[in-house]
C-alpha cells in the first residue's frame, strides 16, 4: 500500500510539474489584434504584423474564408499605404479545372508571437498557411495541404493576387514576377516551386505542378514576397529545401525574445502583459532605409505623425531592448547620434524620407542618453560599445551647458534653435505641460526658456555620474573630475529645487530663483529616480505620490496632481494622463529608497487598471486616463510596451 501511495504522488507531481512547464511555455495567442481587411490602398485600422526591421507588413484577414493574409501594407510609401487586399492567395484546382475550394466546414486564424496562422477544414483536405519574415526585405508563406478524405486527392496548386489599381504594370521574369511601384519601389513575388506564370496589369496567376495526394497525406508549398523602400533588386531567394530550416530558425529567435515572458513565477496576466509589449516593441522595428542609417523602433507605426525615430523614445526603447535583442539596442542609440551635429547636439526626431517630413533640428530631448547607454553596456559588457559612444556623449552634455544655459550659471534650461517657444516645450518631452504655461523665451548664445527645469538638471546630474562610470571602466583619469561634478550639481538639485514647505520639487525661475509650484508633476519625482533626493526629501515626494487626492489614483501617477483645475486627461495630452514612462521613473525612484511595497502596490495598480493590458487582443496604447484607465491617443505604443517590460523584469 505505500509503494502504491508513494508512485501515484510521484504520478501527481509528474503531473503538475509538466501542466506547469506547458502553461509557462506555450506561447500566448492573439495577445494583440492583428486583423484587417483593406479594401483600398488607403484604408485605415492599422493592426499589422511586421518583424526583422521590415517595412513591409501583413495581418490576417478579417474573411474567414481567406486562403491568405491582408496586405502587403507598405510603410516605405507616403505615410504608409496597402499594395493589396490580399496580394497572395493559395487554391486548389481539380481535373476539370474548377476550384476545390468549397464546402468550407470551419477556419481558425491566429498571431503567435513571430508568425501569422491560417487554418481552414474542408470537406476532403485541411489547409494550414504560416507567414514568417525571413529578413527585413522578404516574407515567407508556405501552406501546408493535408487529404482528410479516404481516396486520393488529385489537384494542381495554384498562387494567385491582385494589385490595387494605383499598382500597375506587372512584369513577368521568370521565375519571379516584379510589381514596380512608386518612388523607383518594387515587390517581388517568387515561388520555391518550378511554376507557371501568368500575368496582366494587376492580377497574377501562378500554376504549380499537378499533385496527388494519398488519404492523410500531407504536402507543402511556399512563395516569398520581397520588398525593400531603397533597392530595385532582390535578395538571393530562398531554396525550398531551406524552408523548414527558415521556419525553425524564426521560432528559435522568438523563443529567445519571450524569455523574459516565460520566466517563472509570472502570473497569467504577466505572461500576457510581456508578451505584448515584446510584440509591439518587434512590430514597430525598423531596418536601415533611406536618412535612417540605424535600426531603431517608431514610437508607433498605428500613427502616421510617429512614423520616425525620436531620441527621447530611443534612450527608452534602448534600455528594454537589450534585454531581447542587445545589437537592436545598440542600433537604436546609434541611430539617433548619427543625427549629432558639430556642436554635439542631437535631433529631437528623424525620418526615412525627408521630402515627407524633415528631420526636426528645432529641439533636442531631455539628455538621458547616458543611461540607455550604461544600461546596455551593463547587460552586454560590450566595451568596444562605451568606446564608441562616450566621446559622442561627452559632446552632447557639454552642449546643454554651452547653448541651454543662457545665464552661466550651472543650471540649464529647456529652449529651442529657431527661438520659439512651442519648440523649447517640445524638448522637455512634456509638450504642454501646466508648468511651461508662464514661461518664456531668452536670448543668450541661443534661446532657453527662463526657467530652469528640475528634471533636466537631475538627468545632467545623473549623466555626469553615468560619464564616470563610463570613464572609469575606460581607464580615463576625467572620472574623478565627472563624479565630482554630479556630486556638486546634486548638492545644488537638493538646496535650490526642493520647496520645505510644500515637500516637493519644483522648477526654479532662472532670474528670481522662486519655485514655479503652481502645479505638482512628475518632474517632482525625477530627483529620487536619478537618486539625488536625501531621504527625507524622498519620504516627503512619495507621501505626494500615494495621496489619493493628487497622483494615487485608480492608473497612478498621472501628469499633473488630479486637484489642479486645469486636469484634463482626454484633451490635456501632458495635463492629465498617465504616460508609462514617467510611471516607470517614479516606481523605480521609490524602490531606489526602499519603498518595495508601496512600489510593488502601485505597480499592481498599473497591471490592473490599464484598459485591456491583461486581455489578449487589446493593443498597448500610448497613454491611459488615471480615474477610469481608458487607454488614450496611439495603440501599439512603443516606449509604453518598453516600461511595462522595466516593470515587470526590473
Amino acid at each position: 500500500m505505500r509503494f502504491g501511495h508513494d508512485f501515484l504522488l510521484i504520478l501527481l507531481s509528474f503531473y503538475i510539474y509538466s501542466y506547469c512547464y506547458t502553461q509557462s511555455t506555450t506561447p500566448v495567442s492573439n495577445a494583440i489584434y492583428l486583423k484587417n481587411s483593406p479594401n483600398s490602398s488607403v484604408d485605415e485600422g492599422l493592426n499589422v504584423f511586421f518583424d526583422l526591421g521590415s517595412w513591409m507588413g501583413f495581418s490576417l484577414s478579417s474573411d474567414s474564408t481567406s486562403t491568405g493574409f491582408s496586405g502587403p501594407y507598405l510603410l516605405g510609401l507616403e505615410h504608409g499605404v496597402w499594395a493589396s487586399k490580399q496580394l497572395v492567395n493559395f487554391d486548389v484546382i481539380s481535373t476539370n479545372g474548377k476550384s476545390l475550394l468549397t464546402n468550407l466546414k470551419s477556419s481558425e486564424q491566429n498571431y503567435l508571437p513571430g508568425k501569422l496562422e491560417n487554418q481552414l477544414h474542408f470537406e476532403n483536405f485541411d489547409l494550414k498557411s504560416k507567414l514568417v519574415f525571413t529578413s527585413e526585405k522578404s516574407v515567407l508563406i508556405s501552406t501546408t495541404i493535408t487529404n482528410t478524405q479516404i481516396e486520393d486527392l488529385i489537384f494542381t496548386p495554384h498562387w494567385k493576387g491582385e494589385f490595387f489599381d494605383r499598382f500597375t504594370s506587372l512584369e513577368k521574369n521568370n521565375p519571379h514576377i516584379k510589381a514596380p511601384l512608386e518612388s523607383e519601389q518594387s515587390i517581388y513575388i517568387i515561388p520555391l516551386q518550378k511554376s507557371n506564370i501568368n500575368t496582366d496589369s494587376t492580377a497574377y496567376t501562378i500554376a504549380l505542378k499537378r499533385s496527388t495526394l494519398k488519404p492523410g497525406e500531407s504536402t507543402s508549398l511556399s512563395i516569398e514576397i520581397q520588398y525593400h523602400p531603397d533597392q530595385r533588386k532582390t535578395q538571393e531567394p530562398l531554396k525550398e529545401n531551406d524552408v523548414l530550416k527558415t521556419i525553425e530558425a524564426n521560432q528559435i529567435r522568438w523563443d529567445r525574445y519571450l524569455e523574459l515572458a516565460n520566466q517563472k513565477g509570472l502570473s497569467k496576466a504577466e505572461k500576457l502583459i510581456l508578451t505584448k509589449s515584446i510584440s509591439t516593441l518587434i512590430n514597430n522595428w525598423r531596418s536601415p532605409a533611406g536618412a535612417l542609417k540605424h535600426d531603431g523602433l517608431f514610437p508607433s507605426y498605428h500613427y502616421k505623425w510617429f512614423q520616425g525615430f525620436w531620441s527621447w523614445d530611443s534612450w527608452k526603447h534602448a534600455v528594454a531592448l537589450v534585454k531581447i535583442e542587445p545589437e537592436l539596442a545598440k542600433n537604436q542609440i546609434r541611430a539617433m547620434y548619427d543625427y549629432q551635429n558639430k556642436e554635439g547636439m542631437i535631433a529631437d526626431c528623424i525620418y526615412r524620407d525627408t521630402s515627407i517630413e524633415a528631420h526636426n533640428w528645432r529641439d533636442t530631448k531631455p539628455p538621458l542618453s547616458a543611461w540607455a547607454i550604461w544600461e546596455v553596456f551593463e547587460e552586454t559588457r560590450d566595451t568596444a560599445f562605451l568606446h564608441e559612444l562616450y566621446p559622442k556623449l561627452v559632446r552632447y552634455h557639454r552642449w546643454w551647458y554651452k547653448y541651454r544655459d543662457y545665464d552661466k550659471d550651472g543650471l540649464c534650461e529647456y529652449g529651442s534653435t529657431d527661438g520659439s517657444l512651442i519648440a523649447a516645450k517640445w524638448e522637455s518631452g512634456m509638450d504642454n505641460a501646466i508648468r511651461f504655461d508662464n514661461c518664456k523665451i531668452v536670448e543668450g548664445s541661443s534661446f532657453s526658456m527662463n526657467t530652469e527645469s528640475v528634471d533636466l538638471n537631475s538627468y545632467l546630474a545623473k549623466e555626469k555620474e553615468y560619464l564616470s562610470k563610463m570613464a572609469k571602466v575606460l581607464k580615463r583619469p576625467e572620472h574623478k573630475k565627472w563624479n565630482k561634478e554630479s556630486i556638486i550639481l546634486s548638492d545644488r538639485i537638493r538646496k535650490d529645487f526642493f520647496d520645505e514647505k510644500t515637500g516637493y520639487f519644483f522648477d526654479i525661475d532662472a532670474e528670481s530663483g522662486q519655485f514655479l509650484n503652481d502645479a505638482l508633476g512628475p518632474e517632482g519625482w525625477t530627483p529620487v529616480w536619478c537618486e539625488i533626493a536625501t531621504k527625507e526629501q524622498a519620504s516627503s515626494v512619495v507621501n505626494h505620490i500615494l495621496d489619493n487626492n493628487k497622483f494615487n489614483t485608480k492608473v497612478p501617477l498621472p501628469t499633473i496632481d488630479v486637484s489642479h483645475p486645469a486636469f484634463d486627461p482626454l484633451k490635456g495630452y501632458w495635463r492629465g494622463p498617465v504616460w508609462l514612462d514617467q510611471v516607470w521613473f517614479g516606481i523605480d525612484g521609490l524602490k531606489k529608497y526602499g519603498f518595495n511595497k508601496e512600489a510593488l502596490f502601485l505597480t499592481n495598480k498599473v497591471k490592473q487598471n490599464c484598459e485591456g493590458l491583461t486581455i489578449p487582443g487589446e493593443s498597448i496604447r500610448e497613454n491611459y486616463h488615471p480615474l477610469t484607465g481608458q487607454g488614450i491617443n496611439a495603440e501599439h505604443f512603443s516606449w509604453s510596451a518598453a516600461h511595462l517590460i522595466l516593470l515587470l523584469n526590473p
